[in-house]
């Protein structure tokens, strides 16, 4: 799946990175609504345990971007007249937080995977 997203974006011209980001971002909203709204079909219910693994993993990479997201405005706020040093330290508090929050959810996924799982084995005994 990587090397077919890969080959597709070779084919792609170069974009501007502010629209990159924000259609990538566009994107995982498009899915989770798209995941939401089949997981409530009892004939979905099989693939539960692989979309919370899904979940669990994009949440892992969600808390890795927010780090990318704070660099990246920390270095364009430095630089800006008037933004204060107290102003930033609140922001790095909103992104550590941010962090913080999605470290627990994919926990949660996690336990919510392996939970469902055992469910779904049990009752097929």
């Amino acid at each position: 799946m990587r090397e077919r997203l890969a080959e597709h974006a070779a084919d792609r011209p170069a974009r501007a990175p502010d629209n990159e980001l924000y259609d990538r971002g566009a994107d995982l909203v498009e899915a989770a609504t798209a995941i939401r709204r089949v997981a409530g079909s009892p004939e979905a219910s099989r693939a539960v345990p692989a979309v919370l693994g899904c979940i669990e993993s994009a949440l892992e990479e969600l808390e890795s971007a927010t780090v990318a997201l704070e660099q990246a405005v920390t270095e364009v706020t430095t630089t800006m007249p008037g933004c204060r040093s107290r102003r930033r330290e609140r922001m790095h508090r909103g992104y550590a937080n941010l962090r913080e929050a999605l470290f627990d959810a994919r926990a949660a996924a996690a336990a919510a995977r392996s939970l469902t799982s055992r469910a779904l084995g049990r009752s097929r005994r």
